[in-house]
């Protein structure tokens, strides 16, 4: 089914669609920050792999107010 995530950047609302059968709030952000095309070289170690230290590395490079739920529609392939 895939799940829909919303997150701003840099005062902007996006909106991310993507196929997972399963995702937990660390891929949301994830997910969201490779979408916002955010620079992610300073980032590389810059979290230490818990869902507060990758919340806080991605409000550093403008990403914020992550929120993800079940898509309520089927994705085309």
């Amino acid at each position: 089914m895939g799940f829909t995530i919303c997150y701003s950047f840099r005062g902007n609302q996006r909106v991310l669609e993507c196929q997972e059968d399963n995702l937990c709030g660390h891929d949301a952000v994830y997910y969201a920050l490779l979408h916002s095309g955010a620079e992610l070289g300073n980032m590389v170690g810059g979290w230490q792999g818990s869902y507060p230290s990758i919340v806080e590395a991605a409000e550093r490079s403008g990403v914020s107010n992550v929120l993800w739920h079940k898509s309520l529609t089927q994705l085309s392939s």
